[in-house]
């Protein structure tokens, strides 16, 4: 399947065209994840399962911390808490 043309905009540095969800799903998921609007993250939920979508969250290099923190929360992948900065040791906490 080609990625509809309203979403060509996301994808400024490739062939846009020339994508394949089947192909380049991962490339197409981590884009539109980090720079995608609500009507694109629809269309990739209804392309990509979950599961897919979650195990880019947890393991894309892509990804923004930022991103990565958003969906992981949205995905309750992680707790609310910062799983990006590192833990205080023990002294530290009350």
């Amino acid at each position: 399947m080609k990625v509809p043309e309203n979403l060509h905009v996301y994808f400024w540095d490739v062939d846009a065209k020339e994508l394949e969800t089947e192909t380049n799903g991962r490339f197409i998921a981590e884009r539109i994840l980090e720079k995608g609007n609500d009507e694109a993250v629809k269309w990739l939920e209804a392309i990509y399962p979950r599961t897919e979508l979650e195990t880019i969250v947890r393991e894309s290099r892509r990804l923004s911390d930022k991103s990565r923190n958003y969906w992981g929360l949205l995905f309750q992948l992680w707790s609310t808490s910062n799983p990006s900065l590192p833990t205080r040791s023990a002294i530290w906490q009350r």
